[in-house]
């Protein structure tokens, strides 16, 4: 198979993966009323055993291992992951889905550009105005919703956002993507059981975990699945498409979060979404084409 093909068909299906995180996550929260930190928790932890699992089972030579704990890599992974995740989940509290991917991806995207801004890769105009079309888009989208109820919720995927950046900019010379992304969990989920302890402690109660519900489903896949196996593939095409291009490629997350939102869970979809989906598509395509033709 072309590899070109089989990288676009891996940026299809971690696209998909992406919007499906803030599709289960909406629906454990909305639905099922969830507890957002024991969603995390769950999300991390079923991350962390299926992608060890997978890295002690694959055939590799040598054997690939998680990183050591001594490594500073291995808690920057986990502490990015960390606080993508939990701000993730207590971001959607509140935000329909397709607002809140929304948020998340323009934030994203906009630290992704200016880091690679500053690292020396040129932006030519007409990929500056591809990214000007789809942040246009975004904020068609989101301007009818921002009233004051948002603003805290928005302000907590924002930093769920800064989470994200860091993530993808670790991921961006991963020479082991598997081994990466499985230390990402394991040291998150280390990491989360810390703050979950400290906060029992604080409060005097323990988090409430509803055994085998709907909701404790819908976090097992997302962090097994549409996260765990999700990442690892992220990882994996990361070096190859390159950070402006991640950064623009994400932006097609919230349309196809939106889409699945009004689906599953009833979230309206008005025509101004519509239309500012299609700006963002845009905008998008734009960018590519531009990045294509300067190779």
């Amino acid at each position: 198979m072309n590899k070109s093909v089989q990288s676009l068909g891996l940026v299809a299906v971690v696209l998909i993966a992406f919007a499906a995180n803030s599709l289960l996550c909406r629906w454990a929260l909305l639905v099922f009323y969830y507890d957002p930190v024991v969603f995390t928790v769950l999300r991390l932890f079923s991350g962390a055993v299926t992608l060890v699992g997978l890295l002690y089972w694959l055939p590799s030579k040598p054997r690939l291992r998680l990183l050591p704990f001594s490594s500073r890599r291995f808690w920057l992974l986990g502490a990015s992951l960390l606080l993508y995740a939990l701000m993730f989940s207590l971001a959607y509290v509140q935000l329909d889905t397709g607002v809140g991917a929304f948020i998340l991806f323009v934030a994203v995207q906009l630290m992704l550009l200016l880091v690679a801004r500053f690292t020396g890769q040129r932006l030519n105009k007409q990929q500056v105005l591809g990214a000007l079309i789809a942040i246009a888009g975004l904020a068609l989208l989101l301007l009818p919703n921002a009233d004051g109820t948002y603003i805290g919720y928005a302000g907590l995927m924002l930093l769920a956002a800064m989470g994200w950046a860091m993530f993808v900019l670790l991921g961006k010379g991963s020479v082991a993507p598997l081994v990466d992304v499985s230390s990402a969990f394991v040291a998150a989920t280390l990491l989360m059981f810390g703050l979950v302890l400290i906060l029992s402690i604080s409060m005097g109660q323990a988090f409430d975990i509803d055994w085998f519900s709907n909701a404790f489903f819908l976090a097992i896949i997302s962090g097994a699945l549409t996260s765990g196996v999700g990442y690892y593939l992220w990882y994996r095409v990361l070096p190859v498409i390159g950070v402006p291009k991640a950064a623009q490629l994400q932006l097609l997350v919230p349309v196809i979060a939106t889409v699945m939102g009004s689906l599953v869970l009833g979230e309206v979809l008005t025509f101004i979404a519509v239309i500012a989906s299609a700006v963002i598509v845009f905008g998008v395509w734009l960018f590519l084409v531009a990045a294509k033709n300067t190779r």
